[in-house]
């Protein structure tokens, strides 16, 4: 029943022109596979091995598409992503990644092959927050050995944004996500109360990632004001989250009953923040 917070920061991109998208479906486009476990996404990167029985769909290749400044890793990746759902993959497998250079691109450029799966859990490492995904046992994949807790919920609110020049804005996004390779689960102790524990832990954090959003909007302008306020924001709202994150746990520990008051605590603040649930934001681009 121990919660661990982690912050991350941001990455940008001001971009002109967007990459070029080349895809050649293996199959007919169709709908996303009907999985046996909770809907979701998963992008394995080239360094990571990937030996699961897949479906291939297709090959997408993103590469610079002359100008293209929009290209930064996460937008390419997006990009490959966004294909690779429209032919109904849900794992998008890369396979050459090519990094910028000053002779031939200044972008990323990447391959990869849209797949899927019937049942993306054993290949999960991370979740990120959904109103109906809810955490399971078998999403908590750190070893329990020489652990001190029931269990531990390590997650974490992370943010990006990138936009075009002549649009004159940027899209900035915020993601609230469980590590699932550094999350641990014993279950030998009323398992279905520690479980309901550990998801108000990643509920809480997702209220701080609506939090964030909702300082973002009232304190930021433009992108000049952002890139001056970010930091302070950011540090502000994650040092809130991990207050209220360790009151939970205290108060909890010492008193086992106290919990059901905290989980309904925790969706009425949800409910409340749900205006912020999209956790984007545009924001004009100020040089």
């Amino acid at each position: 029943m121990k919660h661990v917070f982690i912050a991350l920061g941001l990455g940008v991109a001001l971009a002109g022109c967007a990459p070029r998208v080349i895809t050649q479906a293996t199959h007919t486009a169709r709908p996303a596979v009907a999985t046996t476990g909770p809907a979701g996404f998963l992008v394995i990167k080239e360094t990571e091995a990937f030996t699961g029985p897949a479906e291939e769909l297709g090959d997408i290749h993103i590469k610079d598409g002359g100008f293209t400044l929009n290209c930064d890793y996460e937008t390419t990746v997006a990009l490959a992503t966004t294909q690779a759902q429209q032919l109904g993959a849900n794992v998008l497998k890369i396979y050459e990644h090519q990094l910028p250079d000053m002779w031939r691109s200044t972008c990323h450029r990447i391959r990869a092959k849209a797949l899927r799966v019937a049942d993306l859990t054993p290949y999960e490492k991370e979740i990120v927050w959904q109103p109906t995904r809810r955490l399971r046992p078998i999403d908590f994949k750190a070893s329990t050995a020489s652990r001190p807790f029931e269990a531990a919920t390590n997650s974490g609110v992370r943010y990006h944004y990138a936009g075009r020049m002549f649009q004159g804005k940027v899209q900035l996004t915020v993601e609230t996500y469980f590590d699932c390779q550094n999350s641990y689960f014993k279950g030998t102790r009323d398992p279905a109360l520690t479980l309901a524990h550990e998801q108000g832990h990643f509920d809480l954090t997702e209220i701080y990632a609506r939090r964030f959003t909702q300082a973002l909007q009232e304190q930021v302008a433009d992108t000049k004001e952002l890139e001056a306020k970010q930091q302070a924001i950011y540090h502000q709202v994650m040092t809130e989250a991990q207050t209220r994150q360790d009151k939970y746990d205290s108060e909890v520990y010492a008193d086992r009953s106290k919990q059901p008051a905290w989980l309904a605590e925790i969706a009425q603040e949800l409910h409340a923040t749900q205006v912020y649930a999209s956790k984007q934001l545009t924001i004009k681009i100020k040089t």
